[in-house]
Formats: structure tokens, sequence, C-alpha cells
């Protein structure tokens, strides 16, 4: 899978009991990318949770990408890895990943944006567009500034940061391909529900962008 992939949905895992159930649900509602994201230091624990959820997003033809850790993510065999800001270079994760690992690079403004495009990150992430409860340490941004990275750089573009069922739409609409979910997803009374919905709203504002 490619770049073009990044698209709709972008799951987001949180450390929940039920974690892995939840995700089979969105999987199976049409979520085509997961991230794996566990701040633990349980290292065994972390290993045999990543290849249990790449496992499973081969069931499904999805994206697995794993958060902030190469290493982890090559142990795995994973699509991809997700880097923060502070999480090592672009540079360094393709060399240890090889040529046909996604790359994404969290960014929060349009230099970062640009710098992470000439880097050769194969996507971006793009927040904190609206206050989020699942992190804390957040950087805020806004959708003008997103539909000015939109019109700057041709990665595809996830947007991230408090995305729910309210503002999906209004992301897709500003210039992002996929939208990250957490809680509005993780912590759904219904989960299945949740991703359906969530569907529309892309499809909504990919109907309002045209």
């Amino acid at each position: 899978m490619a770049r073009k992939d990044i698209s709709g949905i972008y799951l987001i895992t949180e450390s929940l009991p039920d974690m892995m159930a939840r995700v089979r649900t969105a999987l199976e509602n049409g979520v085509k990318i997961v991230q794996y994201r566990d701040k633990s230091e349980d290292q065994k624990q972390r290993l045999n949770q990543a290849c249990e959820l790449r496992a499973m997003c081969r069931d499904f033809e999805a994206l697995f990408i794993v958060n902030n850790d190469p290493e982890l993510a090559l142990a795995c065999r994973a699509d991809g890895v997700h880097l923060g800001q502070s999480d090592g270079s672009v540079a360094r994760a393709r060399n240890l990943l090889g040529t046909g690992a996604l790359i994404g690079v969290s960014t929060h403004c349009l230099k970062e944006a640009m710098e992470a495009q000439q880097q050769g990150a194969d996507y971006i992430g793009f927040g904190c567009l609206f206050p989020s409860a699942s992190k804390q340490d957040t950087v805020a941004t806004s959708l003008q500034e997103l539909s000015r990275v939109r019109a700057a750089v041709t990665l595809p573009i996830v947007a991230i940061g408090g995305i729910h069922l309210d503002n999906a739409a209004l992301a897709i609409c500003a210039g992002a391909d996929a939208v990250a979910v957490i809680s509005a997803v993780m912590q759904a009374d219904d989960c299945a529900d949740a991703v359906r919905a969530l569907h529309r709203q892309v499809q909504e504002g990919r109907s309002t962008s045209l």
C-alpha cells in the first residue's frame, strides 16, 4: 500500500481492556488505517499487541502504523511508523525500515509541514485542530492553517486533534485527506455506529470541498 491509501478514517488506538475488539469492529466497518499508540514501558506486551494488530489489519487489507517507535515497527513488520517532532529523523526511520515503509510526521504549522515533505515523509499529521482529551501536550493550530498547508504540500494530510462527528467534515473540507480519531471510536458507546457516522462525515467533507 502507498501514500494514496492515506485517506478516510485513521484510527489511533487507546490502551483499553477492549482495545482489540474495538479495532476489529472498526476494521469490519471500513477503517483502512490503524496506528498503534501505547506509551507503556512493557516492551514484550507492546510487541505482542503490535503483532496481533498487524495480523488483524492484514486480514482486512488495512494499513498498520506504529507510533513513534521505528524499532517496534520493524519487529512487528508494520507498514510504517509515525514520528513526532522529537522522535528522530525521517532519514533514520527510512534507513531502518526500507524504501517501502510509510513514514508519517506530526506537524503543527506550514513550516514544519514543508520541512517534513523535504525530508522525505510519505504523509503528515496536522494538528491539534480542536481541543483534545486524548493528548494533553498539544500545539494548537487552525483550519485556516490546514488550508494553507494543503495549498503548499503534495503529501497526504491527516488532520488530528479533537476530531469527532461534529467537526470531521470541516477538517476534510479544509484540505485533509484523512481524519485521525481516538476517543471518537475507542470510547464510543457503539463503536460500529461511530465509524459509520464518521465515514458519512468524511464523504460530506469531500463533497463540500469539490
